[in-house]
């Protein structure tokens, strides 16, 4: 009996009528069935999209690997909702007989293409697959560079440093954003230094947050004069992320972080109080007393608790 009903599933899938072929295929998805491959992926051209996408649905369903080079191919599908179904759909094939689909699928000649096979590649921890993602770090769309950098980062492996350190200055200020954030997993292998065209980017002020936030990693004296220098960004949210990493780092550099107490900017002083705090400013106490009565709730709260860490620290001290 199943077999019948697969057999009449599959008259229905051709036939002419498009809301006829729908509801074969959600049946078929429903009833979960093992349609041979061979029979569905003519439908990955349907002229309706909605057929299309139900197909993508289906295959994924089935977990067949050999649907994919046609999966491949429908990631750049003109149908926004048909792509992003055939995106996601690459993802839950994971099994070793995938691999070899979808590395042929990084050389494909659509950016969008190529960087949802690279999506895909993250689930492997395969060296071929490591290979791919690596020459996909030069690849001539940023789109799919910047796919490359995150699925690398998930790796966590220094053996690919190498690679992702040129990214810090590439083109696309986004590619560069998410470079300072993935390199910083190996502060002990990569130099502050290093992240200083990131912090003092001149086109994106949102870098040169990423890279005051990464630098609070780098607990030397070569972050610290960054982050000092970083202070006098013409954005207080760079600011505020440089009295942050300070204060995490535990610079000893209280005498540039105090002025910011007094600023205008209510989350500037909240950084700077804390910031204090974990430094154990004793010399500020007057000025964090002072904010104690700031009209920012927000900025009492941070003053009172830096004022208890410096009381804390001096007691341990005694």
């Amino acid at each position: 009996m199943p077999e019948l009903n697969t057999e009449s599933l599959i008259i229905r899938l051709q036939s002419e009528n498009a809301s006829e072929r729908r509801l074969a295929l959600v049946e078929a998805s429903e009833d979960f069935c093992e349609i041979p491959v061979r029979e569905l992926l003519p439908l990955l051209q349907d002229e309706d999209a909605v057929v299309r996408r139900l197909t993508v649905g289906l295959l994924e369903e089935l977990g067949n690997a050999e649907a994919l080079p046609e999966l491949i191919s429908v990631t750049s599908d003109e149908n926004t909702a048909v792509a992003e179904a055939a995106r996601t759909a690459l993802r839950e094939f994971r099994t070793p007989d995938a691999l070899p689909f979808l590395l042929t699928g990084v050389t494909r000649s659509h950016a969008e293409t190529r960087a949802a096979v690279i999506v895909a590649l993250r689930e492997f921890r395969d060296a071929r697959a490591a290979e791919a993602l690596r020459n996909a770090l030069t690849d001539e769309s940023p789109m799919v560079r910047r796919e490359a950098l995150i699925a690398l980062a998930y790796l966590r492996d220094a053996e690919h440093l190498s690679a992702l350190r040129p990214l810090l200055k590439d083109p696309n200020a986004d590619v560069r954003r998410i470079a300072v954030e993935v390199v910083t997993f190996f502060p002990d292998l990569v130099s502050a230094s290093e992240l200083s065209s990131a912090l003092f980017d001149s086109d994106y002020w949102q870098l040169r947050r990423e890279a005051a936030i990464a630098l609070s990693r780098f607990h030397s004296d070569e972050a610290t004069a960054l982050l000092i220098r970083a202070l006098d960004d013409e954005y207080w949210q760079v600011t505020k992320e440089a009295i942050q990493s300070l204060g995490k780092a535990k610079a000893n550099v209280p005498h540039h972080i105090r002025p910011y107490l007094s600023h205008a900017v209510a989350d500037l002083r909240i950084a700077s109080a804390t910031a204090l705090g974990e430094i154990g400013a004793a010399d500020c106490v007057g000025d964090l007393s002072s904010l104690l009565e700031d009209q920012d709730t927000g900025v009492q709260k941070a003053a009172r608790r830096a004022l208890e860490q410096i009381t804390s620290a001096r007691q341990t001290n005694i």
